[in-house]
């Protein structure tokens, strides 16, 4: 099959799994114009879990995660499981961006 360097493609109860085919890439760039594959993983995303929450984390959610991170460090995907429809790599990026110098500049 085209376009699917080598990874394979598995066909199941009419979903088919791996990367997109030569004729789906022409299809998506007609559709939505060139250079704007961001866009396509977004949706993709979205499609598959639309139950993920975008925005910013809630002030409990910031608490949740601090309790969690005292107890499980940086265990992303087990705190991420205590805050339904947030990812693991949001949690761990809000952390190093929001709170990893403020516990720096702390115990100095």
């Amino acid at each position: 099959m085209a376009g699917n360097m080598g990874w394979g493609v598995i066909e199941e109860e009419g979903w088919r799994k791996g990367p997109s085919t030569s004729e789906e890439d022409i299809l998506y760039v007609k559709f939505h114009g060139e250079g704007r594959w961001n866009s396509a993983a977004r949706l993709a995303v979205n499609y598959l879990r639309p139950d993920l929450k975008k925005g910013q984390i809630t002030p409990q959610e910031e608490s949740i995660i601090l309790q969690l991170h005292v107890r499980w460090g940086n265990r992303w995907s087990t705190i991420a499981r205590s805050l339904p429809g947030r990812i693991d790599n949001e949690i761990k990026n809000y952390w190093r961006t929001h709170f990893k110098k403020k516990i720096r500049a702390h115990f100095r």
